[in-house]
């Protein structure tokens, strides 16, 4: 089965590297410094598990031209690069390619959907707390490196039946979900609150949690996605967004969220796609979201004054 990797960031770079590792065809979509020192060196990844290993025999290219139709792409791109990279990918999408999207938030399936046609879209979420460290560098930094996905229409088919087959004999942490919508916002509850609050106070998650503050906040989010995901129709359990904060307890309180992580180096962050996305829906639904409001304004406000 022949793979794309669009593209070998922290996300792709790990669990694209792991099918390379095990004898799959996989075509790395990269750039810049990352491609240059992938292309001279190799792709190298540093985990807690597996054991670190390096990728030489794979393909790296700026250019999904390069790569043709794919039978599997992993989707991993920040969504605020969505409007650029949907369409980008159009030549690595042959009659019977399965897009699978691991980016954050819920509407991304969608957008792809929108673009290639809801058959060739499965949805897709990744527990992982991954990074590129250097140029040619991605490193594991925590997380249970869980990859779920699943069919939009809640079945089971064969294509996903043997996607997660070869996924398991790469040694990837995967599981197949008969209800990829719960998934994603089971996901979605937990990173707009630690995403969010982690960039606003530019604080680890144990910090958070140590100030009854930021504490309550981070639980006031939660239950505001939560209340949000039923207005949408999604059929959460009850007590799924205390379930979400009573799992913040499992985490290295060292971490902080891919939001934090990019505005500190002074990057666009998915704000839009998180808690910005819950903002929207709440205006929609009439249902009142302050905290997830406040957090946004706030990313997007320093922003601001980052790109003056």
């Amino acid at each position: 089965m022949k793979f794309g990797i669009m593209a070998c960031g922290g996300v792709g770079g790990y669990f694209g590297g792991l099918l390379a590792a095990s004898g799959n065809e996989t075509h790395f979509i990269a750039r810049g410094e990352h491609l240059k020192a992938i292309k001279k060196r190799g792709l190298k990844v540093q985990c807690i598990e597996p054991k670190d290993f390096t990728i030489k025999d794979a393909s790296f290219t700026n250019d999904p031209q390069d790569v043709g139709p794919c039978d599997v792409i992993l989707f991993c791109v920040k969504t605020i690069s969505n409007k650029s990279t949907i369409p980008a990918i159009a030549p690595m999408v042959g009659k019977n390619t399965t897009i699978i999207n691991l980016q954050n938030g819920v509407d991304n399936e969608k957008q792809l959907a929108d673009f290639y046609g809801k058959e060739k879209i499965m949805g897709g979420a990744a527990y992982i707390f991954t990074s590129v460290t250097g140029p040619g560098v991605i490193t594991q930094i925590g997380g249970p490196r869980k990859f779920v996905f699943g069919e939009l229409d809640r079945t089971y088919t064969e294509r996903s039946e043997e996607i997660l087959d070869i996924l398991k004999k790469a040694k990837i942490n995967v599981f197949l979900s008969d209800d990829i919508q719960k998934e994603l916002w089971t996901k979605f509850i937990f990173i707009c609150a630690v995403g969010g609050m982690t960039a606003l106070t530019r604080s680890s998650i144990g910090e958070i949690m140590k100030y009854e503050g930021t504490k309550t906040m981070t639980r006031s989010m939660m239950k505001e996605v939560y209340d949000i995901s039923k207005a949408e129709g999604i059929n959460l359990p009850t007590g799924t967004d205390e379930d979400r904060f009573n799992f913040i307890k499992e985490q290295d309180p060292l971490s902080k969220g891919s939001l934090c992580h990019d505005l500190e180096a002074g990057k666009i962050t998915e704000i839009d796609s998180l808690c910005g996305f819950v903002s929207k829906l709440g205006k929609k639904h009439k249902i009142s979201t302050p905290i997830n409001d406040f957090v946004c304004h706030t990313i997007k406000f320093h922003e601001s004054k980052q790109n003056r």
